[in-house]
């Protein structure tokens, strides 16, 4: 598969560069990293979810600690008693398990999903950088290299400090306004 994606490509850049196409490239995360809305999002992100994990990992040292009473006070129980522990057991694993795939699941836990809506109004605003840059600057395609899909690169078809740039006039001007 991974073979067949990289012959794709070349075959694409093959074609695309034979007809006189100007690709650039950015590094969206680099992008990321300079601009500060982009960077309290991923501080949100982080903190919810070490506040989650905290609170997941508090309901699995629950059950565990339900599960080793469990083992060491079971030949001291009635029968009645094991089965309700078993259930009260049952029903904990049961929670941890939703609450861990309620927040944590990818790509629609509630956590990345709060991420995903945090970003797309700064992903709107690079998305704008970048159609900008790129029109100025007669690019017919523009690659995010930090995807990891570019085998070679020139540095001068590297746009990203410009959309840096474009991106801080863009948020500077929405300031103002």
């Amino acid at each position: 598969m991974k073979k067949n994606i990289i012959i794709f490509i070349t075959l694409t850049m093959s074609f695309l560069f034979s007809q006189g196409q100007k690709i650039g490239y950015v590094n969206i995360e680099y992008i990321y990293a300079q601009n500060e809305d982009a960077r309290l999002a991923y501080a949100d992100f982080e903190k919810e979810g070490k506040r989650l994990q905290a609170e997941l990992e508090n309901k699995a040292m629950t059950l565990d600690s339900l599960m080793r009473d469990y083992t060491k006070l079971e030949i001291m129980w009635t029968e009645d008693m094991k089965v309700e522990k078993r259930k009260e057991i049952e029903n904990l694993q049961i929670e941890v398990e939703t609450f861990q795939s309620k927040y944590f699941a990818q790509p629609n836990g509630e956590i990345y999903m709060m991420l995903q809506q945090r970003m797309a109004p700064i992903n709107e605003l690079i998305q704008s950088a970048i159609d900008k840059v790129a029109a100025e600057k007669a690019y017919d395609f523009v690659l995010d290299i930090s995807q990891g899909i570019v085998l070679y690169k020139l540095d001068s078809y590297d746009l990203t400090q410009l959309v840096v740039d474009e991106l801080n006039k863009m948020s500077i001007n929405k300031d103002s306004q």
